[in-house]
């Protein structure tokens, strides 16, 4: 079972007491308030534990991280605006999948869990609230509930007459079938707006709890149950050293205080004192009287809190406060300020590419032997992420590139290749960060479509991981590790060029060999660009590819047909350099010839580069003012790139759209991908 814990109130009545700390995290013994409700439910067998936060939230991560230190694996829900504590569970659906419990963050109950689950269960229950009884005074802060056997059937706002009445504890279980009832994304009070409505319908249980129970949300609550906690490190003078040992076992606090029947302090006892007593030869089975430390340094109820701080400054972590008649009133402790962990958020976009000759040449089974090369651009279309880093180990992936639900991974040690984001996932595994993260994902268009937008997003994940990691690679080894999570992770055929020009951007000269990629940029002029610009068309043929699987049909080709293949591919490469020369000497007028001669090249190193309605639009395309072209990517689908005469235009794209093309407008990308750290109110 699950707990959420809402902690995302702005405690506004403790303000004096909390100071730069939110509510949960005020201290009582030396310990955030939030942190005796995880212990009491890691206690009770709860190891998953869910905290709603929002104000100072990351007071709260900080401190807790992942939860490692107490046992328990911590999830935090973050509310960007205050929900309310219905909106808060509601926020927190996609964390809960089963029976759950939820806990205010500012009270406390001591409860069976395993006899409050049987009565939820013995009851059918949709909703069951905790109950305990207090004064009608007392439940003048609460508002009474009103129970007809064991369902709530209202609730009183009004003082009863009677001296005791129940109230609710703050501490629910649900089903899950409860979140229907909460609006998405609005503030919603689960205590105003939905218990009644539950309670109207029936379906609200309550459940009477004899435990102890408290609430924080006053000053004067606060200090009781401060009181109350140093009352549990009490032990009488007639008490033996093991039940001292004990009692620090469970409070967590490593100091006990010996009192007698007055709560006079007699001496106290820690871990360290009682290591030593035995190494002396003391037993467990001995009073504590002959192990304690009977002249502990103390402080009186009527020093200043300056006097106070500067005696824990000096090195004592605890110090017991007395009142004139020696009696423990009060214990201070020495606190370390909670160093606040920076949870960034990075942003980034990657372009995507065209490649105007060489493609095939760059895959590894003909480079090694003959070497590939090609030549290409970066357009103005994108693949975007924003990355939050978490504290716990969570992995969210929430992307509109698929119309599936956000992907929830528990750590990275549960990441499996589904068929769900598998690229993205290969990035991780990869990379292996040491922390969770939220991955938000969009493009500009759908995959598929031979511009290289897989190699992109890789690109671009790897960049934020591994700057989030500190770990600033340069753009080879960017590339290198963008690539090496599909071909060698995932195991997917594919080319070179794609992560190398994502992550350099503008126009390049690439070449592999066995040994090395080399990278060339080409420093055209801006009216070349801009030329060249005025006499490109991309036109969607309509139907989307896996490259991995065109890339594996080519390999096939390549064995089956060896020396016809390789001889295409070297006429690619010769036409490769040829472009790259005009595009250097501002020759424009041979570009669409030598596309055609590319695409021509293509088609004999792979049968399934093309399919009739290609062929159809690629013929439309020569017909009607294009002097060549060739389809991008490995082919099968995606984008034909038409290089027309401007005075052409018009007549080129009537014609493409009649026969079922789609055309896209784009521009030159000078710059590769690109990644920035956001400012907090910006997010």
């Amino acid at each position: 079972m699950k707990a959420l814990i809402l902690a995302g109130g702005l405690g506004t009545r403790l303000r004096e007491l909390s100071g730069d700390l939110p509510k949960p995290m005020i201290s009582v013994a030396g310990k955030p308030f939030i942190e005796y409700i995880i212990l009491n439910l890691r206690d009770q067998g709860i190891k998953e534990v869910v905290i709603a936060v929002h104000h100072m939230a990351d007071k709260i991560k900080s401190y807790f991280g992942s939860g490692n230190r107490w046992e328990v694996d911590i999830t935090y829900s973050e509310e960007e605006e205050p929900l309310g504590t219905g909106g808060a569970i509601k926020k927190a659906e996609k964390y809960l999948d089963d029976t759950f419990l939820v806990l205010n963050g500012d009270s406390y109950c001591n409860f069976n869990l395993k006899d409050f689950v049987e009565f939820h269960n013995s009851k059918r229950s949709k909703a069951t609230l905790l109950l305990t009884k207090v004064s009608s005074e007392e439940a003048k802060n609460f508002g009474s509930v009103i129970l007809n056997e064991n369902k709530i059937v209202d609730f009183s706002e009004k003082s009863s007459h009677n001296d005791e009445v129940l109230v609710n504890c703050g501490v629910y279980l649900f089903e899950p079938t409860i979140l229907d009832y909460i609006p998405s994304n609005k503030k919603v009070s689960i205590e105003d707006d939905i218990f009644p409505v539950l309670a109207n319908s029936g379906l609200l249980c309550g459940y009477r709890n004899e435990g102890y129970f408290s609430d924080i949300g006053r000053p004067e609550t606060y200090k009781k149950f401060k009181k109350d906690v140093l009352e549990t490190l009490f032990l009488p003078i007639e008490s033996q050293v093991k039940e001292a040992m004990q009692k620090i076992k469970n409070s967590g606090l490593d100091i006990v205080f010996i009192v007698d029947s007055q709560k006079r302090l007699l001496g106290v006892l820690t871990n360290s004192i009682i290591n030593r007593f035995i190494l002396n030869g003391g037993k467990v089975e001995d009073l504590v009287s002959g192990a304690m430390v009977n002249d502990p340094l103390t402080a009186n109820i009527n020093d200043s809190q300056e006097k106070i701080t500067r005696i824990l400054a000096s090195g004592t972590n605890k110090l017991p406060i007395l009142d004139d008649l020696g009696r423990i009133v009060d214990v201070e402790f020495r606190i370390e300020k909670i160093k606040t962990e920076a949870f960034p958020v990075l942003r980034g976009r990657a372009p995507l590419r065209i490649s105007f000759a060489g493609g095939g040449t760059d895959l590894p089974y003909f480079f090694e032997k003959y070497g590939g090369v090609v030549v290409n651009s970066t357009i103005d279309k994108y693949c975007y992420a924003t990355i939050v880093k978490r504290a716990d180990k969570k992995i969210i992936i929430d992307s509109d590139i698929t119309p599936e639900a956000d992907v929830i991974i528990n750590s990275i040690n549960d990441i499996k290749y589904d068929g769900k984001f598998d690229l993205i996932k290969s990035v991780i595994n990869l990379l292996k960060p040491d922390f969770g993260f939220e991955l938000y994902l969009h493009n500009d268009l759908p995959g598929g479509r031979g511009l290289g937008s897989s190699a992109s997003a890789a690109v671009l994940i790897t960049k934020l991981i591994s700057d989030l990691q500190n770990k600033h690679y340069n753009d080879y080894k960017i590339a290198e590790l963008a690539h090496k999570a599909e071909i060698d992770e995932l195991r997917i055929k594919g080319g070179y060029q794609d992560q190398y020009v994502a992550v350099t951007g503008g126009f390049n000269f690439m070449e592999f060999n066995q040994d090395k990629t080399l990278i060339y940029p080409l420093r055209l002029k801006d009216e070349i660009i801009n030329e060249l610009s005025h006499h490109l068309l991309l036109c969607y043929v309509g139907k989307s590819h896996f490259s991995g699987e065109q890339h594996k049909s080519q390999e096939r080709s390549f064995l089956q047909n060896e020396t016809e293949v390789i001889n295409s591919l070297n006429e690619l490469k010769k036409i490769t350099f040829q472009i790259r020369d005009c595009l250097l000497t501002d020759n424009m007028g041979s570009i669409g010839d030598l596309l055609h001669k590319s695409w021509e090249n293509k088609k004999k190193v792979s049968q399934a580069a093309t399919n009739p309605f290609i062929d159809k639009l690629y013929e439309a395309g020569l017909a009607n003012g294009s002097s060549g072209g060739k389809l991008l990517g490995s082919g099968g689908g995606g984008y034909l790139l038409f290089f027309y005469s401007p005075k052409k235009r018009n007549r080129l794209k009537t014609s493409l759209e009649k026969e079922g093309g789609e055309i896209l407008d784009f521009n030159f990308e000078s710059k590769g991908t690109q990644i920035w750290r956001v400012k907090e109110n910006n997010y």
